[in-house]
């Protein structure tokens, strides 16, 4: 950049040096052209300045960046121990190890009944009494209890057992009255009745579950069925 700026400040040198002796005399000459040198001089010094703040920026700069990339790798590092720190405290604290607990038993119970849910739904109806009935005894805090008997009740029901499919629902009826499975359940009862020939108690059951859930589709199949 140097060399730039002297060829430069020689062309303009050159360029005006003939017309100074052209239009003065000596003397005057020649202080033009000391004037003329002084200012280039000056005007290099400047942007001899300009180029070494420039270069004096540009490593500020970078430096800067390095700065900034060592920031941030940091504070990932720190995050992450952040992160494994809170795990650990998770994993020490009680209160996360018996809510970890409760959910990983409810997903085992959801398991278990879908098990017996598929030997219902394959009219293995003895298989499915069986793994509902240990399912009810295992579990009869859970609250997929009330399922488990409505589903309990209901492979009664095809097995032909009507009494027990009428004991198991009503005691789901009574139990749990407002759980989503009683109107099924009502439903199971009226006909378990109709098929053991009491019709006066199929149809007191279908017009009780008519009146408590005259929206659902089992009161709709009780209609149908008077």
């Amino acid at each position: 950049m140097r060399t730039s700026l002297l060829a430069s400040s020689l062309i303009v040198f050159a360029t005006l040096a003939n017309p100074a002796y052209a239009l003065f005399g000596d003397d005057e000459a020649r202080r033009a052209i000391v004037e003329l040198r002084a200012q280039m001089q000056t005007q290099q010094e400047t942007q001899m300045r300009l180029y070494e703040r420039i270069e004096s920026l540009t490593k500020e700069v970078k430096n800067l960046r390095g700065q900034l990339d060592d920031l941030k790798n940091s504070y990932g590092k720190q995050q992450n121990m952040v992160g494994d720190l809170n795990t650990k405290i998770q994993e020490m604290d009680p209160k996360v190890q018996a809510n970890q607990a409760a959910q990983d038993k409810k997903i085992q119970q959801r398991q278990e009944l879908d098990n017996a849910l598929k030997l219902l739904n394959q009219s293995a109806y003895a298989k499915a009494i069986s793994a509902f009935n240990t399912f009810i005894q295992k579990n009869r805090g859970s609250e997929l209890y009330p399922e488990a008997m409505y589903w309990l009740g209901s492979s009664y029901y095809g097995k032909g057992d009507f009494k027990k499919a009428i004991d198991t629902e009503s005691a789901l009826v009574k139990n749990f009255p407002r759980h989503a499975k009683v109107p099924e359940a009502m439903l199971i009862i009226g006909m378990a009745q109709m098929d053991t020939k009491k019709t006066e108690d199929a149809k007191q059951t279908f017009q009780q579950l008519i009146k408590r859930f005259p929206k659902s589709e089992a009161a709709k199949m009780a209609k149908s069925q008077m």
